[in-house]
């Protein structure tokens, strides 16, 4: 569930591109504060601090900006990186209430050995990353773990398989698909080329009994003539 944390963010930043970059080089991260019909107000944050902040709480954690001395209850909204370092260069806060209600993404994990799929010959794949929920601000999962050790291919995980929490509404149908068991194309080659080459042998035997029963019926034939 999302964790309360505190974080330090300070007023009073330059604002444009040549700003944002001199605070990057000097560890810190350029990020605004919105939300609440209130202006979008520039903070800046401390870079090592908010990822510490991030690892311990996750992405959906509501966090306390302390903003020059003012609480502010905010979730992260947005996170811009860098596509080649992958640094977070911007952030977006959105003010909230304890108990409002937010839509929000939560990453899907699967957990468990799936031991009846593997026995059928195929493999797990999971059709669903991300599970978009309604949820109160302060009873947000960080995570949902799907537990695959009873699933097979006739059996697949659906949302419903989830434990949602208290108050957690899932935005899709109960019934969607997180992770299916699904065989090889090679199983299914193997498989096939199995069918059709019984169904040639009983085709086979089918025609040899026929032949064999008309050489009989040939021979008690001849033998009532004579």
């Amino acid at each position: 569930m999302s964790s309360e944390i505190k974080l330090e963010a300070n007023t009073g930043r330059d604002q444009g591109s040549r700003s944002s970059r001199r605070l990057r080089r000097e560890d810190k991260i350029p990020a605004v504060v919105y939300g609440q019909g209130k202006d979008p107000l520039p903070v800046t944050l401390d870079r090592p601090k908010f990822r510490a902040a991030l690892n311990a709480a996750g992405p959906n954690a509501v966090i306390t900006l302390d903003v020059d001395g003012n609480d502010c209850l905010t979730i992260v909204k947005n996170m811009q990186r860098d596509p080649i370092a992958n640094r977070v260069t911007h952030v977006d806060f959105m003010l909230i209430d304890i108990d409002q209600r937010l839509i929000v993404d939560v990453p899907i994990t699967l957990t468990g050995d799936a031991v009846l799929v593997r026995q059928e010959g195929a493999v797990v794949q999971q059709q669903m990353m991300t599970l978009t929920v309604e949820s109160p601000a302060g009873n947000i999962p960080q995570v949902f773990e799907a537990d695959i050790s009873e699933m097979s291919i006739e059996n697949p995980i659906r949302v419903s398989d989830l434990e949602m929490g208290s108050g957690v509404v899932p935005q899709v149908e109960e019934d969607s698909l997180i992770a299916i068991g699904q065989r090889s194309r090679a199983a299914v080659a193997a498989e096939d080329a199995e069918g059709a080459e019984a169904t040639e042998m009983a085709e086979g035997e089918e025609v040899s009994e026929v032949s064999t029963g008309s050489a009989d019926d040939a021979s008690d034939d001849a033998g009532e003539d004579s």
